[in-house]
């Protein structure tokens, strides 16, 4: 088993003194290993426990020892730099005695121990803040995914109305790679829209942190759409559907209603008229003792009435097919 040495020379007494006590009392796990063997050299208790070896068996081990298979080689090519001022490594896997990975964050420095090329090692646990940050990532993958698979055009923007995200749907209805939007202000993209109603309702979500729903024209784009807004922590994320097609529906509708308005109008007024006439007329034909020249009258007024009739029924006719 590899053990402490005790220092041979005054100039290792001061270096072995200063180490020992920097190790042993600091509560950030840290040892020193060799850079040629990976032999350990010094251990502190906070390592011990982190690693939880005790101190002999833990100096019998190499620096390779405590980290996974598929990471020995990364070691050696790290330590093939030699620091002399602490360097920040990054994380890494590393083992537990149990065979238990966790993530730590490795601080070192290149220095001397007891006359052997040597790296002092702080190894700093971050097992739960990693653990933490995959998960967001998982959690904002989840969210980017559900973003994307969307049918509802979406984008976000901080509170510089500088844009932060933009799903594909997006892309295709603002005609535009998000690559080219993203981290530019949106008003810069669509200038004629921040003179226009729309803007309002954008600045009053954004200033009140107030929801906002409206339908509108975007004449920049020849679309309509749907817009919903929600204020989020530092900015804005808002949903927009075209609506286009329903709108040009609607207008549509409308406009039949109002032929179907004139058609009734017609219906109730022009046509009465004419039918009550011929109706009045019909009876006086069927009365007896009409003369011929009565009876001929009378067959007249009915065309005229008649013939009115058919013109105010070409004229609905008309009314109805305007929209084809």
């Amino acid at each position: 088993m590899n053990k402490p040495l005790l220092p041979q020379n005054e100039a290792d007494v001061y270096t072995y003194g200063n180490y020992h006590k920097i190790i042993e009392e600091s509560p950030v796990p840290m040892y020193i290993f060799d850079l040629q063997t990976l032999e350990f050299l010094e251990v502190n208790k906070a390592a011990l426990v982190q690693y939880g070896f005790g101190k002999e068996e833990f100096l019998s081990l190499l620096a390779s020892d405590i980290r996974p298979k598929e990471e020995v080689n990364s070691l050696k090519v790290a330590i093939q730099d030699f620091h002399t001022t602490y360097y920040d490594f990054g994380n890494w896997k590393h083992l537990r005695k149990n065979g238990e990975t966790f993530f730590v964050h490795i601080y070192a420095h290149g220095t001397t121990y007891k006359g052997r090329k040597a790296q002092f090692v702080m190894a700093i646990d971050v097992d739960q803040k990693v653990e933490a940050q995959q998960g967001l990532l998982e959690k904002n993958a989840e969210i980017e995914d559900i973003l994307e698979s969307i049918t509802d055009a979406f984008y976000a923007m901080n509170e510089k109305w500088e844009l932060t995200y933009i799903n594909k749907e997006a892309e295709r209805m603002l005609n535009c790679k998000r690559e080219d939007l993203i981290g530019k202000n949106i008003w810069e993209f669509l200038p004629t829209v921040k003179e226009s109603a729309v803007y309002a309702e954008f600045e009053r979500a954004m200033r009140q942190k107030v929801s906002s729903h409206f339908d509108t024209l975007l004449e920049p784009l020849g679309i309509w759409a749907s817009i919903s807004i929600y204020p989020k922590k530092d900015g804005l994320s808002v949903y927009f559907v075209d609506i286009t097609t329903q709108q040009k529906h609607m207008q549509m509708i409308e406009k039949q209603n109002e032929q179907l308005k004139k058609i009734s109008w017609l219906q109730s007024h022009e046509v009465r008229a004419p039918l009550s006439n011929i109706l009045g007329l019909v009876q006086l034909l069927n009365k007896d003792g009409l003369t011929d020249t009565e009876q001929q009258e009378i067959i007249q007024l009915l065309n005229s009435a008649a013939t009115k009739l058919d013109g105010v029924v070409k004229t609905i006719n008309n009314q109805a097919n305007i929209e084809g």
